[in-house]
């Protein structure tokens, strides 16, 4: 039998204590989750009650409007957290942050057109907004447009990839280089 079957095998795994704990703090990893989400919650619901709240005395208090939809789109309500960040935009058309999140509320209910657009409304206010660039990404994979996904992945995480156009000038100019240091 080779090292590696030995250690596949059942028998071999009990003799490795490794694997007994990681086992154990990965089933009390799963139990601390379980008992966290559950305040988790109520977190989100006293956050969107105390919102609820400050918008009753103040309509058009944006940053309240604005923590309302992040709370309502943590606990899953995405067509609630759209309509709060809508909101925001009437007040303020220019908060790239609600129509980034807006747009991340549109893919989890798997409206990319619409996060598209999203996105594309924040990075003209923001060109440089890496979350704008990143669910951008999403959206455009998620409509099997690959190449723009990974253009705006790349804008994302501040890569600068040379265009085509670019490659072939910079050979070109190489083999000018080259040619000219030999003559």
């Amino acid at each position: 039998m080779s090292t590696t079957q030995s250690f596949q095998s059942p028998h071999a795994r009990s003799r490795y204590p490794y694997h007994q704990a990681t086992s154990v703090r990965s089933n009390q990893a799963i139990r601390l989750r379980d008992s966290i989400a559950p305040l988790r919650r109520l977190e989100y619901e006293a956050a969107i009650a105390s919102c609820d709240q400050a918008i009753a005395r103040q309509p058009d208090d944006v940053n309240a409007w604005y923590e309302r939809g992040q709370a309502q789109a943590d606990l899953g309500f995405y067509v609630e957290a759209i309509a709060s960040f809508n909101k925001v935009l009437v007040l303020d058309p220019q908060h790239t942050a609600a129509l980034v999140f807006r747009a991340v509320a549109f893919i989890h209910l798997n409206c990319y057109e619409e996060a598209l657009l999203s996105c594309n409304t924040a990075l003209t206010i923001q060109p440089h907004h890496s979350e704008a660039w990143l669910f951008r990404g999403v959206a455009l994979r998620s409509l099997n447009r690959y190449q723009e996904a990974y253009a705006s992945y790349d804008n994302a995480l501040g890569i600068r990839r040379p265009s085509l156009w670019q490659n072939i000038i910079s050979k070109i100019l190489g083999c000018f280089a080259s040619w000219h240091r030999k003559h």
